[in-house]
């Protein structure tokens, strides 16, 4: 069954998130402010949770399918760090088009970029989601790349689950120290005349 429908739910999740954050920032760290906080953290392990749902779902149920095609055009992506992932489509034999296929990091440098237009790729891809798991090319500037999809843990669910902890814990520091700004301070016991 494709769950697809779960990532719609974690960017659900996200935005309360934020809706959360930003009432913790006007309102303040009361009794609601508490409240508050424990909706914000369960947002956030709601969107990391249904999208890892979704995630291994896919990965684990979608059907597979092999395509071999001509690249037929190809957008390189390059990230702040330098890593390059590629955006690119293929011509299959009878002349019609395959999906549109998004991949991970291929290469470090842009001189190293592996796939260019008029290469022979064999795909082997996930048909509900369209996302590639292996490249081989056959023909073209790189003959004998391979690419394979590997994935410890979806970076959504480390960038939400990571950027959120650090609201969360900046959130509840911040509360204490709001708390202990505004409670009385020990004053000092009137002196008795004897």
């Amino acid at each position: 069954m494709n769950l697809f429908w779960l990532k719609y739910v974690s960017y659900a999740c996200v935005a309360g998130a934020l809706y959360f954050y930003f009432m913790l920032r006007l309102r303040g760290f009361s009794a609601s402010g508490k409240a508050r906080l424990t909706s914000l953290a369960m947002c956030i392990v709601l969107a990391c949770l249904t999208w890892h749902l979704q995630e291994s779902n896919t990965e684990r149920h979608s059907p597979r399918q092999v395509i071999v095609g001509t690249v037929t055009w190809v957008r390189a992506s390059v990230s702040k760090g330098g890593s390059i992932s590629d955006h690119f489509q293929l011509r299959v034999d009878g002349g019609t088009l395959s999906p549109k296929f998004s991949t991970d990091a291929v290469a470090s440098r842009t001189s190293e970029q592996p796939i260019h237009q008029g290469d022979v790729l064999g795909v082997l891809y996930r048909t509900w989601d369209n996302v590639p798991l292996t490249i081989d090319e056959f023909q073209g500037q790189r003959p004998g790349w391979h690419y394979r999809r590997y994935r410890l843990l979806d970076p959504y669910v480390w960038s939400i689950g990571g950027v959120g902890f650090f609201i969360v814990v900046g959130a509840l520091i911040g509360g204490i120290m709001r708390g202990r700004a505004a409670s009385p301070s020990a004053q000092s016991l009137p002196e008795s005349t004897a």
